[in-house]
């Protein structure tokens, strides 16, 4: 089940119109409607806790490794990581797209390089040549 199905399956189990959910959480029916399209996922985690709790469901119901990976690289490095995170999380779901693995071993394989982004970004930060002030003094 998708993102979106699962949003649209939750909301209507409660009754709500997508305006009474979207008034719930502080964002417009047309970002709901977005939502069970598909079409985008919430940007920050604070977002997805807030549709969880007005969906009365648990937030990891609605997030995937994936989607959380890419909100962290995005709270973490910004929307440079983030970008990056969402490139490399749509690369690997089409390497995996053959069915040549089992399912745990491409969950295991897609949390390694998880990982390794993580670690490559963290030195990156580390080691890059600091940005120094050219104004004279």
């Amino acid at each position: 089940m998708t993102f979106g199905e699962k949003v649209k399956k939750a909301r209507k189990e409660l009754g709500l119109t997508q305006t009474q959910l979207g008034d719930k959480i502080g964002v417009s029916r047309r970002t709901i409607t977005s939502y069970e399209a598909d079409a985008f996922p919430p940007r920050t985690k604070e977002l997805y806790n807030k549709l969880a709790e007005a969906l009365k469901v648990n937030v990891n119901y609605l997030l995937t490794q994936e989607d959380e990976f890419i909100l962290n690289a995005g709270e973490q490095y910004g929307y440079r990581g983030r970008k990056g995170a969402e490139a490399l999380v749509g690369e690997l779901t089409g390497l995996f797209s053959g069915g040549e693995l089992a399912e745990e071993d491409m969950d295991e394989l897609m949390l390694a390089i998880q990982k390794a982004y993580v670690i490559a970004k963290e030195n990156n930060r580390k080691y890059a040549p600091k940005k120094y002030n050219s104004k004279k003094e």
